[in-house]
């Protein structure tokens, strides 16, 4: 994994600042704030900088939290007729988690 300064950090961040109309423009339905932060990790891998190898240290509960608030915002405003997400949501979680659990998880056939 390739180590970044506190400056090369900066430098980034002052690049996506630079760039913000684009990032801005092209956020889809996340907030301005996420945009931009979305923008600073794919800079960072573009530089080299990588997420920890191991996907699994990427399941915390605040991530899969976030994910399911944005996908529950993206129903209430498309979903016709208004639909209860959650439960479905939860059986697509419980069948990965039972697979996983089995051991016959494999990311192939990732969507």
């Amino acid at each position: 994994m390739k180590t970044i300064s506190a400056k090369q950090f900066s430098e980034i961040c002052d690049g996506v600042w630079s760039d913000r109309a684009a990032v801005l423009r092209d956020r889809g339905v996340l907030g301005g704030d996420a945009a931009l932060v979305r923008a600073v990790f794919w800079r960072l891998c573009k530089a080299g900088v990588k997420p920890d190898s191991d996907a699994e240290n990427y399941d915390t509960k605040p991530t899969i939290l976030a994910y399911q608030l944005v996908v529950s915002r993206m129903l209430e405003v498309n979903a016709r007729p208004a639909f209860e997400a959650a439960p479905i949501l939860r059986e697509l979680l419980e069948r990965y988690q039972g697979e996983v659990e089995s051991g016959r998880h494999s990311e192939v056939s990732a969507a």
